[in-house]
């Protein structure tokens, strides 16, 4: 008679624990790949932009040469500055969104 309600003890316990561990661990696993697919696919994005930007800034002072000169040498960076505001503020607006 113990020995019967040892061994549904026992299976009562294996129970719990494997419906704990479905429920806990492996959405945690799940949710860990999701967040290193974010930051990988954030890093290439930043990066990317980042390449963009300074190819704007290259491109405006090689296209602007002879009329951004002198004093008016920093218009270039204005450009890629902006373009870079641009974007973190499209970027911004797309994280207040309510959806995933």
């Amino acid at each position: 008679m113990a020995s019967k309600s040892r061994a549904r003890d026992a299976e009562i316990v294996d129970l719990v624990v494997a419906y704990a561990r479905q429920e806990t661990v492996e959405p945690l696993r799940g949710a860990g790949r999701w967040i290193v697919w974010g930051v990988v696919s954030m890093t290439l994005v930043s990066l990317g932009m980042v390449l963009f930007a300074l190819g704007l800034l290259r491109l405006v002072q090689d296209m602007t040469a002879d009329v951004f000169d002198g004093a008016w040498s920093f218009v270039p960076y204005v450009f890629g500055t902006v373009f870079a505001v641009v974007v973190v503020g499209v970027a911004l607006l797309q994280v207040r969104r309510p959806r995933l």
